[in-house]
């Protein structure tokens, strides 16, 4: 997978506001100053740097004014990804969702890197946090692609933990997850990621979505618990499961909806190229 992660070079954020700093870097800043992006026009007074002196409006200035121009700042940020690895995850029909986690999570570095932005990861498995890398403009890349996950437990509490103890400013949380959680559960954790920027990445397997309509047995998990049971498994029982998979889903989409999000839905495998285009018209 190391010959994929050029790939991901591709993925750019972009957030709505402005952002504090001082560190140079990828990202509109607050500050006005040097920078390639035309910001206003200023009382010289207000901001004594007479190189950047414009000329045009000091001379139709009225009162004799002078006034210079100033440019938007760049900065960085943090890219903080929140990796849900709750017992759900584990469930396999026809994606690996555990490569998945992974390959987007060394994916997301991988791009961190190129913006010149800090990257961190939180692993939640439950109550447990799995892993907890701090901010780092190390390269990490290539050794997330190798990253334990074991999933276990169930719920939001570990991520609730991990979201009280971010940053307020300057972070964007890549919330990767399958989301099965109860609305009440993604609710209450959307309320407390507030009023950070979010970009969640809903993890799917079409195979759990839709099950196959044939008679025969299966080997199922349960998507709350994890817990492995056999059910015999009919056309009924699979257009049943099937519809109570879309409504689910129609709820969580609308819980998304009323926090001003929409979720990046990957099944089965990641388009990069798609994934790119879909990060990029993210409402930040």
């Amino acid at each position: 997978m190391n010959a994929q992660l050029h790939l991901f070079d591709a993925l750019a954020w972009r957030l709505a506001q402005g952002l504090p700093g001082l560190r140079s870097g990828s990202h509109a800043g607050r500050m006005r100053g040097a920078g390639e992006n035309f910001a206003d026009i200023a009382p010289l007074l207000a901001h004594p740097d007479p190189r950047r002196l414009d000329l045009r409006r000091s001379v139709m200035d009225p009162l004799g004014a002078l006034h210079v121009r100033r440019f938007q700042t760049r900065t960085d940020l943090r890219l903080h990804v929140a990796l849900d690895a709750s017992a759900s995850l584990g469930a396999v029909a026809r994606a690996d969702r555990l490569g998945l986690a992974r390959l987007l999570a060394a994916g997301f570095a991988q791009a961190a890197r190129c913006a010149r932005d800090l990257f961190s990861l939180t692993v939640c498995a439950g109550d447990r946090v799995l892993h907890d890398q701090p901010p780092t403009r190390r390269s990490l890349a290539p050794e997330l692609l190798e990253l334990p996950l074991e999933p276990a437990g169930r719920g939001t509490n570990a991520l609730t933990v991990m979201a009280h103890e971010l940053p307020r400013e300057r972070v964007l949380v890549v919330l990767i997850s399958d989301f099965e959680l109860a609305q009440d559960e993604l609710a209450a954790l959307l309320t407390i990621l507030r009023p950070r920027a979010v970009l969640p990445i809903w993890l799917r397997d079409s195979g759990l979505d839709a099950p196959p309509p044939q008679l025969g047995l299966a080997e199922v998990r349960d998507p709350e618990t994890g817990r492995r049971r056999t059910v015999l498994t009919t056309p009924r029982w699979a257009t049943r499961q099937a519809q109570a998979t879309a409504n689910r889903h129609t709820a969580l989409r609308r819980t998304f909806a009323e926090h001003g999000l929409s979720p990046i839905e990957i099944t089965d495998s990641i388009d990069v190229a798609q994934l790119a285009v879909s990060v990029s018209e993210a409402p930040l």
